[in-house]
């Protein structure tokens, strides 16, 4: 039997805490992105987020005495951040905040509750020793149920232009996509400090998407209003630095798998705060593919665990 990260009398009353702030926290930056896009342009609201969250991230690496990968002898760790700057920042912050210029808030939210399920059929792809079994496959193709009936469904009745709402689904779909293979690549990976390699990935990611938002969007910070930013600054050291810390944390206290079951939170975090802040309408397939994918989510979540409990 191999020793888990997880104690052996399960997650502490502080691991479930701050899972569920950390799924509050998730679930309420889609609507924190639909505000801010009224104001600040999509690439530039992704460099600024990257910025903040670079500079908090930095400081707490300065006060824990962490450290970044060296500049000799760690160029895997460098390319993995890299990889990772890309995929897991920068591109899907940039998408999903364009879409949230077209779609519900909610919407997009729903749109990421796959990205388990996809992570899981990626990784039977691409990873050694991570095949699907006959229960993965299941919730897999339950979720992909439910993400058909959101798409080809009337989710999008009540949303202007049609055309530029699909496209924001698809945007945001592609984010989703890019959020999966960025886990892969976390698989891979092995930071010995994990504040090190979360701050050389987000300043790399800033590093990207600033020069990239001055050249597309050529912003105007003095044109945003305080209102913009606070919502800038929510998501950049709340959704994103706060958000990284907890993650790493929950890590440390439960493991890994704990941490997956985020994924359930997420989507009804983001819908309640569509509906309830910014008065999103949504049909009833909205709520029928939400539980679809919800039920595949649990369902491959079980058949993992099972088939881990097995291997021991």
């Amino acid at each position: 039997m191999t020793q888990s990260a997880i104690p052996s009398s399960g997650p502490g009353a502080l691991a479930w805490m701050l899972l569920l702030t950390l799924g509050v926290i998730w679930g309420s930056s889609f609507m924190l992105t639909n505000i801010a896009v009224i104001e600040v342009p999509p690439v530039t609201l992704s460099a600024l987020r990257l910025a903040l969250a670079a500079v908090l991230i930095g400081a707490a690496v300065v006060m824990t005495g962490g450290r970044l990968p060296r500049l000799k002898g760690d160029g895997r760790l460098w390319r993995f951040a890299f990889l990772s700057a890309v995929l897991g920042n920068v591109l899907p912050f940039c998408l999903i905040s364009w879409s949230q210029l077209h779609i519900p808030s909610a919407l997009t939210g729903i749109l990421m509750a796959p990205m388990p399920l996809v992570s899981l059929f990626l990784a039977h792809l691409m990873l050694a020793g991570e095949r699907m079994t006959t229960g993965r496959f299941v919730g897999f193709f339950i979720g992909l149920g439910g993400l058909v009936i959101l798409i080809g469904g009337d989710a999008l009745s009540g949303v202007e232009g049609s055309g530029l709402a699909l496209l924001g689904q698809i945007a945001s779909l592609v984010a989703m996509l890019c959020y999966a293979l960025n886990g892969i690549a976390l698989k891979r990976a092995a930071a010995p400090d994990p504040l090190g390699i979360s701050f050389a990935i987000l300043t790399l990611a800033a590093l990207i998407a600033v020069p990239l938002a001055l050249i597309v969007e050529a912003p105007v910070l003095a044109d945003y209003s305080a209102s913009a930013w606070i919502t800038v600054g929510a998501l950049g050291l709340g959704a994103t630095a706060l958000a990284q810390i907890i993650l790493m944390k929950i890590i440390d206290l439960a493991g890994p798998p704990f941490l997956a079951t985020v994924n359930f939170q997420v989507p009804l975090w983001a819908t309640v705060f569509g509906v309830v802040f910014l008065g999103e309408i949504l049909p009833e397939t909205f709520w029928i593919a939400l539980g679809l994918i919800l039920l595949g989510l649990a369902i491959a979540q079980f058949a993992g665990r099972l088939g881990t409990t097995r291997n021991m």
